[in-house]
């Protein structure tokens, strides 16, 4: 069923006028989030954010006793200037994050942080590395999503008068962005081995009737394509960390 509250925008649409509002920015900034305060980790998450490389290790030894596995913290935010919260991984994703380190026999597993084990209410990377303690990981990965979106309408829309344009016209377009940013953390130093990032654009015409519909399957692409890309990254990454902790540990 068509909101009540498009019809307004709609008449204007019939009379013949496109609306252009731009997608408003977005960001995902572990350091202004509040996540990341230590001023020496927001120097090398700095110092990894100026590489080219999407998956930067850093020269800061690794101290993980191995084998172990691998705490993953999901971070999302409501909007600009929203404070983040800790949101649930779930199946799906979790097979992600294991086909990532599938290869590395030093890591046993992958262990979503939750909050039974995360006390706090204010996720920080201090308290998301005493979370991975509780879960016996000696490595922490915390990524964090932020999203934006806008629906404009095109010159179809004015076939919408007739009403069955409504559901065969696709008048509407709608763009939705994810943006993640990700740290991977060692959990006895606090030390910030590397970084990951994703980006993802999706844009897409439909009828109006089908707003609500497509704008979740909008989302839902756009996050599945960003955690992808920081998925790829950590799994090239995480042999590199491996190979260090096992160099540093003989």
């Amino acid at each position: 069923m068509v909101k009540s509250s498009g019809v307004l925008v709609l008449l204007a649409a019939v009379a013949g006028c496109a609306t252009h509002s731009p997608l408003a920015m977005v960001a995902a900034d572990l350091r202004q989030s509040g996540v990341i305060t230590d001023p020496k980790q927001v120097s090398q998450l700095e110092r990894a954010l100026t590489d080219s490389d999407i998956a930067n290790l850093l020269d800061a030894g690794v101290r993980a006793k191995l084998p172990t596995a691998v705490a993953v913290a999901r971070l999302e935010t409501a909007g600009t200037g929203c404070q983040p919260a800790l949101a649930t991984i779930d199946a799906e994703e979790l097979a992600g994050w294991t086909k990532a380190v599938q290869q590395q026999r030093l890591i046993t597993g992958v262990h979503p942080v939750s909050p039974l084990v995360h006390k706090e209410s204010r996720p920080t990377l201090h308290s998301l590395r005493v979370a991975a303690a509780r879960m016996n990981c000696e490595l922490l990965l915390v990524y964090l999503q932020a999203d934006s979106s806008v629906d404009n309408y095109n010159d179809a829309a004015a076939l919408y008068w007739t009403l069955l344009g409504l559901w065969l016209v696709p008048g509407n377009v709608c763009e939705h962005r994810t943006v993640m940013q990700a740290v991977l953390a060692d959990c006895r130093t606090g030390m910030i081995l590397g970084t990951a990032t994703g980006d993802a654009h999706r844009q897409q015409a439909y009828p109006l009737a089908f707003q609500d519909t497509q704008q979740r399957a909008l989302a839902k692409q756009a996050a599945a394509e960003a955690l992808t890309d920081v998925q790829e990254a950590f799994g090239r990454q995480i042999g590199q960390v491996v190979a260090s902790a096992v160099s540093q540990n003989r």
